[in-house]
């Protein structure tokens, strides 16, 4: 299996020191392009995670696939936390139609526990020991367009709900529901799908769900994450995940395109994404 990457010799700790950062490219060998887009991404020292709707993925900092799993359709956001990755899983068909699911697994992608929730949900994040996590539109079916959308908190550890779960009104119409979550720390950071082309796709509230501000117009939607503190910066880093699909063949117009992910990085600085990929 060849996987191309855009950063030679990998990621090494004294290129991301620098001002900007060399993209990731990651070839279409490493994903079945019948998954759809990217869902969710997460990170540590040594390796980047990625979901993929059916598959959820493990690769070095140069790119490289070190391990896949299958799971649940369609699993969505990922967060790590204290050497464990987390899952947001919106479970369609069978017993669990219209029910979600938080999964964690180990670093090697065994799954270590799990459990099911009322509703499906999406974007994912834990930030001072509290689990944030997306759980929809209050509307049905929530690919409507709506302003309020629903937010739960839980024990990262028991999985169990801490309180009850809080809407949130962006101002402004959005598609389904909070798609991914990150933090720089202090803030929960969340992207989302805009009801109206060139609406924000970002919102950002406080550890109390209480809305910071919501005019950023970046698109992380196919993931992001908080890169770990190695990677230096004057302000919280993060990568950007996107999913690039190959020219559709005019010959046979239904025929499955090939995907590949381009990862990029930006800071978070005063509310805002600055870009600090570097250009070739």
């Amino acid at each position: 299996m060849k996987i191309l990457t855009t950063a030679v010799c990998g990621l090494a700790l004294a290129a991301v020191q620098a001002a900007s950062m060399a993209p990731i490219t990651i070839g279409s060998e490493a994903f079945d392009a019948s998954f759809g887009h990217i869902q969710g991404a997460c990170c540590t020292d040594d390796a980047i995670y990625l979901t993929q709707m059916k598959c959820l993925y493990k690769f070095d900092w140069s790119g490289k696939l070190l391990k896949k799993k299958s799971v649940i359709s369609h699993t969505g956001d990922i967060c790590f936390w204290k050497g464990e990755i987390y899952t947001s899983v919106s479970v369609y068909g069978g017993p669990n139609k219209g029910k979600g699911m938080i999964q964690v697994f180990d670093q090697e992608l065994n799954l270590v526990r799990e459990t099911l929730l009322d509703r499906g949900t999406d974007g994912i994040t834990i930030l001072d020991g509290v689990l944030y996590l997306g759980m929809g539109s209050n509307h049905v079916p929530s690919k409507e367009a709506h302003r309020e959308n629903w937010v739960g908190r839980f024990d990262p550890m028991t999985l169990k709900p801490l309180g009850e779960r809080q809407i949130i009104d962006f101002g402004y119409a959005t598609h389904y529901g909070i798609q991914d979550i990150s933090n720089d720390g202090k803030h929960i950071l969340c992207a989302f799908y805009p009801a109206v082309k060139g609406q924000p796709e970002f919102i950002v509230f406080d550890k109390d769900l209480k809305v910071v501000r919501a005019d950023c117009t970046y698109h992380a939607s196919n993931g992001f994450d908080r890169l770990p503190a190695r990677f230096g910066g004057d302000h919280p880093r993060f990568f950007r995940v996107k999913t690039v699909m190959s020219p559709k063949n005019k010959a046979e117009p239904k025929a499955q395109r090939k995907l590949s992910v381009k990862i990029d990085f930006f800071e978070w600085v005063d509310g805002k994404a600055v870009d600090i990929t570097a250009q070739p």
